[in-house]
């Protein structure tokens, strides 16, 4: 009888470890998971523009993040998910999004509210080069009246169960960022 007790022992203890071992190597579930983080001149501040590269590859939705903080401590950090997205030579991801209204205040809440007088959006487009386009539109004329070329910081998500090489899946770099967005040129119209 003891040699049975202990070939189930033995059996009960090999399907434990199985079962554990099977569970430690299923992948964590999909999420959005930061991938990359440009500076403003494209450079990399964290993640690997590769696997953000490979994800878009793969099919996974992508959306992207921006922000600054302003000398006193003042931080706006918004997001955006892109309607259109270009993979320039294998190299850079181009990303168009969708219109958008234009708000009174980025850095208050209470102030926070949709410009009305004129009714005004925004159509944007930003790189993991770091440069980023937008225009205004009146939307009651439909006259563009503002272009802006600018450079700007950007964090990149995909919705994928990847982690950065060697991070944690839920860390999350800092997006406000001083300096983090420079306007080089607008034209007024």
């Amino acid at each position: 009888m003891c040699y049975m007790h202990y070939k189930l022992a033995v059996s009960l203890l090999i399907m434990l470890a199985v079962i554990s071992l099977s569970d430690s190597r299923s992948p964590a579930p999909a999420g959005w998971r930061p991938l990359f983080q440009n500076d403003k001149e494209g450079h990399t501040l964290f993640g690997d523009k590769r696997a953000l590269l490979q994800a878009v590859k793969q099919g996974c939705p992508i959306r992207v993040a921006w922000g600054e903080k302003l000398p006193d401590g003042t931080t706006d950090i918004e997001y955006s998910t892109p309607d259109f997205t270009s993979l320039v030579n294998d190299s850079d991801l181009v990303a168009q999004f969708p219109t958008s209204a234009i708000q009174t205040d980025y850095m208050n809440a209470h102030k926070s509210f949709l410009k009305t007088d004129p009714p005004t959006t925004w159509k944007a487009l930003m790189s993991t080069d770091g440069h980023y386009h937008q225009f205004h539109q009146n939307m009651l004329t439909g006259q563009i009246t503002r272009i802006m070329y600018l450079r700007a910081s950007m964090l990149w998500y995909a919705f994928t169960n990847e982690a950065p090489e060697g991070r944690r899946r839920d860390h999350i770099p800092d997006m406000a960022i001083a300096g983090g967005i420079v306007l080089d040129s607008i034209i007024r119209k």
